[in-house]
């Protein structure tokens, strides 16, 4: 039978089981805490209810028919880019402006005053407003209101210790304005407190822009989505159905403003056509007046039809020829910005396309000024491409007049070799048919420039938008922002981040050592001494009557020497560290000093040769008759041997001038004899070297000792320097290698350092 095993939990499961059970109160807490504070946060953050809408925006694009190049215009713009341009239209600063000056959302009434006021519309007793504006921009400020009855209120504000009654429905002079509060018809007015917020209207049309959005529900559609988050339901509501009328307002007169300029055009080439005809008119009438005509001959109705053939087909050259000198005229003159008309009877292809450009440029620089100035960068590129596409017109109409005026040449020719056959008809009778011929095609003229101005201005009557509202502007029920359940749970998450974030970081390995269990996790050397943390400024404190932590410690530390060495031979101790700033300069002089007191000679020596202080500490002068004097052979050893004052058995030997050659000092064959002659004069020689893991001097010096102390930091040595104790002791086989813990707090969790010097050379 087989026996199938549980799959156990992972390590970190279990670890952190293990931590939710052992700080549980921590977790609890810090929940309770952060719940409270999103609470609070609701409490006071201003409500944001959303207000939605929808419109659909419709294209204009080009039609074919007269009437409708007339109502609508020609256009070189495709539906889509219509659509886009009509949306950009519904975000323009220009209609939130219009919407802030016409609504004065730049003054808003609040309930109560403080982080608790909630912004009010319906619901206010009396409406706030300004007049007699003193500066060019308004400076946000915030007055409270007090109602002290029916007739008066008390006025206050803070920033500018302002406290002034005021009366309704009369202006109250300030700085910047005078405010008026007008009570509502009907609206009881209570004894409570209110705030009115005024803003400059830039401020208003930012925040409003801000919260406002207005896109295409797809790509697909036309229509509009607009949104608005706004702290007051009725008020939001009120705002959006604002500009969507106002939008549907600009939509008609950029419309109407079209087809105006449309109407002038016509009403101005009816004016010389009506002139022209009457003119013609009057002439025809004198005509047969001075000759006395009243019927014509039978006889000459074959021949005439004949002529007549050729003269039709040159009237409707002639024809042409007058619209094309009119509207070459009109583009002559670069102030005429005014659409025209697609449709007339000029039959050529190229002209025909050309014109459409040129309206379709009209069209857009009439749109873009509606957001822009004439001066704005793309007016003014719109303008450029109308210079452009009024020369490319020119040109058209230069090469059609040019084929039209040959044409009509030729036909005039024609149609004089007809009349030339005519020898028998009767002078008079050309001329009356002239004259006829010249009065119907003005009247053709005049006539169809009638029926475009009544179709224009039918198009004009009509204020029917382009665009219409399919969806009202409607509030959420509730305020939108802040969501309270999203407020809630990331509350939760902190609370339960956070006080995971500091326990999970109180229980990873330390990088720096902040007590004896990171150093025991790192090293099987053993510790003999911890050295208290200590406040004050001598360094060397230690003395007779000391009872303080610190001299207690070198005390244990003495004696856990004495212990481990039990000898009466001459000792020879020597005291390293990885690094400068661990203090052991400070355990050596110390260490020393408490030796001392044992009534045991006591050497020590400075051989910190690169950067000593050892001399410092002690006030003597390192440069004066040291070691490196000896080695050099300047000195004697008795000449370099100074006692101290500190202790009349204490006596030191400075590092001497400092040297380049520090290691080739240590390997000479004098520091043994040096070494051996000293043991023979004192019980102790305390050795304070350089730092093992910067230089090789105290490897060299190490084979000299009975003992090596390691000098480790708290808060200061880091696990990586832990690691060169195991070097020196597993590669370079030092067996007699001890720890000593530094700057130790005993009454704390915490341990703090000295304070005396982190760079080599400033503490050793």
């Amino acid at each position: 039978m087989t026996i199938e095993l549980e799959p156990q939990k992972s390590n970190g499961l279990k670890n952190f089981r293990k931590m939710l059970l052992n700080h549980w109160k921590l977790f609890l807490f810090s929940m309770v805490v952060f719940i409270a504070l999103g609470k609070a946060y609701l409490m006071v953050a201003t409500p944001q209810y959303l207000i939605s809408s929808a419109l659909v925006v419709e294209a204009q694009a080009a039609q074919a028919s007269p009437s409708s190049a007339f109502a609508g215009g020609l256009s070189t713009i495709t539906p889509a880019e219509n659509l886009k341009n009509e949306g950009d239209v519904l975000r323009t600063r220009n209609l939130i402006q219009e919407t802030v000056k016409t609504l004065h959302l730049n003054v808003n009434i609040f309930s109560g005053s403080g982080l608790l006021a909630q912004q009010i519309y319906d619901e206010s007793p009396f409406e706030a407003s300004i007049s007699n504006q003193k500066v060019d921009t308004l400076k946000r400020k915030i007055y409270k209101i007090e109602v002290i009855n029916r007739e008066s209120f008390h006025l206050s504000n803070d920033d500018d210790d302002l406290e002034v009654n005021g009366q309704f429905g009369k202006a109250v002079k300030l700085p910047q304005y005078d405010l008026v509060i007008q009570p509502k018809p009907h609206a009881p007015i209570v004894q409570s407190v209110y705030s009115v917020q005024i803003t400059s209207e830039d401020e208003a049309i930012a925040t409003l822009l801000k919260n406002y959005d207005a896109e295409f529900s797809d790509k697909t559609t036309s229509a509009v989505d607009i949104t608005l988050y706004y702290p007051n339901a009725k008020r939001g509501e009120l705002i959006v159905d604002h500009l969507m009328r106002q939008y549907l307002k600009d939509n008609i007169s950029t419309k109407k403003a079209k087809i105006d300029s449309m109407l002038t055009f016509i009403n101005n080439r009816i004016a010389l056509v009506e002139k022209e005809l009457s003119g013609i008119e009057g002439n025809y009438e004198q005509y047969k007046a001075d000759n006395s005509i009243a019927d014509i001959n039978e006889q000459s109705r074959v021949l005439v039809g004949n002529a007549n053939d050729y003269q039709n087909q040159y009237n409707n050259q002639q024809v042409q020829l007058t619209v094309i000198y009119q509207l070459e005229k009109f583009l002559k003159d670069p102030s005429n910005k005014q659409i025209i008309p697609g449709a007339l009877n000029i039959q050529d292809g190229s002209f025909t396309a050309a014109l459409n450009d040129y309206n379709g440029l009209i069209i857009q620089r009439q749109k873009k000024l509606l957001s822009y100035t004439e001066e704005s960068p793309l007016v003014v590129n719109i303008d450029e491409q109308l210079a452009i596409s009024r020369e490319n017109l020119l040109q058209n109409i230069k090469s059609y007049k040019q084929a039209m005026e040959a044409k009509s040449a030729k036909l005039g020719d024609q149609s004089s070799l007809a009349k030339g056959t005519l020898k028998s008809v009767p002078t008079k009778q050309r001329s009356l048919n002239d004259y006829g011929r010249q009065q119907e095609l003005k009247q053709q003229l005049y006539i169809y420039l009638l029926q475009k101005r009544e179709e224009t201005a039918l198009a004009k009557t009509s204020n029917i938008p382009t665009s219409h509202i399919i969806d009202n502007a409607k509030s959420t029920k509730d305020p939108a922002k802040p969501l309270k359940p999203v407020i809630y749970l990331l509350s939760a998450l902190l609370g339960f981040i956070v006080p995971f974030g500091y326990v999970n970081n109180k229980t990873q390995p330390h990088v720096i050592i902040s007590s004896e269990q990171d150093i025991q996790d790192h090293t099987d050397v053993s510790i003999i001494g911890k050295i208290g943390h200590s406040t004050l400024s001598n360094r060397v404190m230690i003395e007779d009557s000391a009872k303080s932590a610190v001299t207690e410690s070198f005390r244990t530390l003495r004696t856990k020497i004495q212990n481990i060495l039990n000898s009466d031979e001459t000792q020879i101790i020597m005291v390293t560290s990885s690094v400068n700033g661990e203090g052991k300069t400070f355990i050596s002089a110390n260490l020393a000093n408490i030796l001392a007191k044992t009534d045991k000679k006591v050497l020590l020596m400075e051989l910190d040769l690169r950067k000593p202080k050892l001399s410092e500490i002690l006030n003597q002068d390192s440069s004066i008759a040291g070691f490196s004097d000896y080695m050099q052979g300047t000195l004697e050893l008795d000449d370099i041997i100074k006692r101290t004052e500190l202790n009349e058995n204490l006596f030191l030997i400075s590092s001497g001038p400092v040297v380049s050659n520090a290691s080739e000092l240590l390997l000479n064959k004098k520091t043994k004899f040096m070494l051996d002659t000293l043991k023979e004069q004192f019980d102790y020689i305390i050795i304070d070297s350089s730092p093992m893991g910067l230089v090789s001097d105290a490897l060299i010096l190490e084979k000299f000792a009975d003992m090596t102390i390691y000098i480790c930091r708290h808060n200061y040595t880091n696990t990586e320097q832990i690691n060169l104790v195991n070097q020196l002791k597993s590669k370079d086989n030092i067996e007699n290698m001890y720890l000593v813990i530094n700057d130790v707090d005993f009454a704390k969790a915490g341990y703090f350092g000295y304070g005396y010097g982190l760079g080599y050379g400033n503490e050793s």
